[in-house]
């Protein structure tokens, strides 16, 4: 087990350093320089070629790119993440602002996702052709095959514009300084319903066809049959033999949709206009502003390898042969 662990931390280092360093020769490749976002800062707009060097000098930027690098990653190793280009505050301290309202979001969507889709498969599976079946089939891929952004836009414009149910936009209501702890909270939640829904969608439509699809093979094994041939009704052998065999898929499965929900919410966020990392990767892409993409593509990278690896753990928790090997 310890070794299974080793070899898949040792690989998420790998790949880790493998797509900072993508993203870091992207943005240098990319038309344009990264000392445009610093001459903003500076509040410049023309320079002198020696204030320009300057400037570069300061920011590193006249150093050869693989020392640019290097310097990122020594930096990284002490726990500094380098300054923003944009307005020079410290990295960690824009990322720290944003970091729970981005975990609240995705950790809300990946949990409605678990709730709505495991009862939702379970009735498919039921009641295999039934009308339930049938509706919750086409409703569900027509979820998935929905866009994100166009999700979005189409909730926005049904419970906000034409019904006015929900917020269009934003985190807050006026006056949310002024409200108590308990309003504050009902305020943020009821905001964030349309966000949190529109991330949940396509996870939703993959879940619920997967829990379906896993009761249904687990069912129709030997020892559900066996159950069933003693008297034991549908829903229990479903119960009891499918859900035990398919619990660990469906955990898995839900670990592994972290990636699409983390990348979802870059665009949720924009549209929504909710003051997430997803907005802030956005912002620092328009401004150029280098460190701060840097370490949101390190953020991601890790959180999406964390899931992945909980996977990974999981099964081999339960099956002992990933676990010999």
């Amino acid at each position: 087990m310890l070794r299974v662990l080793g070899r898949r931390i040792a690989t998420g280092i790998l790949t880790l350093f493998l797509v900072t360093l993508f993203v870091f020769l992207l943005i240098h490749l990319s038309p344009g320089t990264p000392l445009a976002a610093a001459m903003e800062s500076e509040g410049l707009t023309q320079v002198t070629p020696q204030i320009r060097a300057e400037l570069e000098r300061l920011y590193h930027l006249d150093r050869p790119l693989h020392v640019q690098y290097a310097l990122w990653l020594r930096g990284l190793a002490q726990g500094d993440l380098g300054r923003s280009f944009h307005d020079r505050r410290p990295v960690a301290e824009k990322i720290r602002e944003r970091l729970g309202i981005s975990v609240a979001i995705n950790g809300l969507a990946l949990l409605c996702m678990v709730l709505l889709a495991v009862p939702l498969g379970a009735l498919s599976a039921w009641r295999p052709g039934s009308w339930l079946d049938r509706y919750s089939s086409w409703i569900t891929y027509a979820a998935y095959a929905i866009p994100v952004f166009w999700a979005a836009l189409m909730l926005q414009i049904v419970f906000a514009v034409r019904l006015g149910w929900l917020p269009l936009a934003g985190l807050d209501s006026d006056g949310w300084e002024s409200m108590g702890m308990v309003q504050r909270t009902a305020d943020r939640l009821w905001h964030l319903i349309l966000p949190v829904a529109c991330l949940s969608l396509g996870g939703l439509a993959y879940l619920s066809r997967f829990v379906r699809a896993t009761l249904l093979e687990n069912t129709a094994a030997e020892t559900a049959l066996a159950a069933r041939a003693r008297g034991l009704s549908s829903l229990a052998v479903m119960l009891r033999h499918g859900f035990r065999q398919a619990a660990v898929p469906m955990l898995t499965l839900a670990g592994l949709l972290l990636p699409a929900v983390v990348s979802g919410s870059v665009i949720v966020e924009n549209i929504f206009a909710i003051p997430g990392l997803g907005r802030l990767f956005v912002d620092a892409a328009f401004q150029r502003d280098l460190p701060v993409l840097m370490a949101l593509t390190l953020l991601s990278g890790a959180a999406t390898l964390l899931g992945i690896l909980a996977a990974d753990l999981t099964y081999a928790i339960v099956d002992p042969r990933i676990r010999r090997g």
